[in-house]
């Protein structure tokens, strides 16, 4: 099979991709510029080549001597500069004479100016005399580009047999290509800035992919590690990936304290069978005994308290056998867990009052739907955690009890009952032995309260979460809604 390219590493070729394609196209642009100037240059070219054709056309057609003189030589000769190049805008220029080696008949018709110009820019002067000698000794076309500055300047001259040459100049102002250049210079500023972008994005990315792959190294050899705070979407993918190994570690602890209880359960369970059966038998011998003693007239031996003791004996087994998976559990009936929680309040409203606590019940927002529930075993468990805070609060404090329906992340239904109190608390140890079967932080209790609760709430699908520090200990019930149990059970609707 084919191994894929890891994403660090497309993320790599990627950038790099982009960033010699970003210089590819910065190149180009600049080839873009220099073809829009060198075609504007040459359309300039092909102009002053016509103006040239002109100016030779009329000199031929007047028939000058160049012998005259040189004034009136040099006026004539801007006369036909000017009826030639009035029809190039922008175009100045005259003759080159080669028997006095001089520029004459300089004429700029498009000017624009007040006053006609008559003197050739001596910036150029040298230039212009340099280029028509050339036309003339080598008797070709010559042409010359110049960049002075802000301008763009195009020369051109050619021969002119026998007498000399011709010549046109034309300024074409860079500014009129600015507005391409600027744009072109956006778009490589541009094209660098996303390029460079991309490139702090695949950095970024990388650096992410790395920090996680090594955070969920460290998770498996720590459960207790978390993944740092990273950047833009990282952050939100390591936040999540926390919170589904905060899940993760809750849910282990659940299935621990679950498979721990289910087997201390069954020893319970397996005791309390043995126990039952000669503790009936004990029972049965102690009263025989009794009336046996009775009719002789010997009232003085305790066995009343015998068999009352007996009987709280048997009372215990009773209750041991609810960790008995094989004990036929309470049918189910079409009831509302509201009505359950404010039931169990109502009932341990007077012991409240007597422990001068304050039973406070929290209506829930909207009210529940009623579903097919154990009503008896989930009064129970609500009774036992209700007095349990009673019992831990200290005078004049409230114990606050709730019930709530929600949903979960997977669109599970769920009813959460909750118990709150002010007590001093639980420490870790407590907290991870409470549902123990015997183990309790009463001197007087038995430990099989909540131990009891926590069964008869694993076995309706739920589990009971702990909260508890210095001042503050929650119990809450998760319960399960199986909407669709109305299908599997409609013998529940008339029970």
């Amino acid at each position: 099979m084919r191994k894929r390219w890891s994403l660090q590493r497309q993320l790599t070729i990627l950038a790099v991709l982009f960033l010699c394609l970003g210089g590819l196209a910065v190149w180009l642009v600049f080839q873009l510029i220099e073809s829009l100037e060198g075609s504007v240059v040459a359309r300039n070219q092909r102009e002053l080549a016509s103006a040239n054709t002109r100016l030779i056309k009329l000199y031929w057609e007047s028939h000058l001597n160049q012998s005259g003189i040189s004034a009136q030589l040099d006026v004539r000769l801007r006369e036909l500069s000017t009826e030639a190049l009035g029809n190039f805008p922008r175009v100045e220029g005259g003759f080159y004479l080669l028997q006095q080696d001089r520029l004459l008949g300089y004429a700029f018709p498009t000017h624009g100016g007040p006053i006609p110009k008559t003197d050739i820019p001596p910036a150029e002067r040298d230039e212009i005399l340099q280029l028509s000698r050339r036309a003339t000794s080598q008797g070709t076309p010559q042409e010359l580009v110049l960049h002075p500055r802000l301008d763009i300047l195009v020369l051109r001259a050619e021969p002119l047999p026998l007498w000399g040459a011709v010549w046109t100049m034309k300024r074409m102002p860079q500014t009129k290509d600015g507005p391409q250049k600027i744009l072109s210079g956006l778009v490589v500023v541009g094209i660098l800035v996303v390029g460079v972008w991309t490139f702090a994005i695949a950095l970024q990315l990388q650096r992410g992919v790395q920090q996680l792959r090594q955070s969920i190294q460290a998770m498996e050899a720590n459960p207790a590690a978390q993944i740092p705070l990273l950047p833009a979407e990282m952050g939100v993918l390591g936040a999540a990936i926390n919170t589904m190994q905060s899940r993760r570690q809750k849910l282990e602890q659940r299935l621990h304290r679950v498979e721990r209880l289910a087997g201390l359960g069954q020893l319970v369970a397996g005791v309390a069978h043995e126990i039952r059966n000669p503790l009936a038998s004990i029972r049965l011998n102690l009263q025989y005994t009794d009336r046996q003693l009775q009719k002789q007239g010997i009232t003085d031996l305790p066995s009343a308290s015998l068999i009352e003791q007996v009987d709280r004996l048997e009372h215990l087994v009773q209750r041991l056998l609810y960790f008995d998976q094989n004990q036929q559990q309470e049918a189910l009936s079409i009831t509302s867990f509201e009505a359950i929680v404010q039931e169990s309040v109502a009932l341990l409203r007077l012991k409240a009052e007597e422990q001068d606590v304050q039973l406070v019940y929290v209506t829930p927002a909207t009210s529940l739907l009623e579903v097919p529930l154990r009503r008896r075993e989930l009064g129970q468990v609500m009774v036992n955690l209700i007095l349990n805070a009673i019992q831990a609060s200290p005078s004049g404090t409230p114990v606050r009890v709730g019930v709530e329906q929600t949903k979960d992340t997977e669109n599970q239904n769920w009813f959460i009952a909750w118990v709150d109190d002010r007590g001093p608390g639980l420490s870790n140890h407590d907290r991870k032995h409470i549902f123990d079967p015997f183990y309790s932080t009463k001197t007087d209790g038995t430990g099989l309260g909540l131990a009891i609760s926590h069964e008869i709430v694993t076995r309706n699908g739920g589990h009971i979460d702990v909260y508890s520090q210095p001042g503050n200990t929650r119990f809450s019930i998760h319960l399960p809604i199986e909407l669709n149990h109305f299908k599997q059970h409609p013998d529940t609707q008339n029970s």
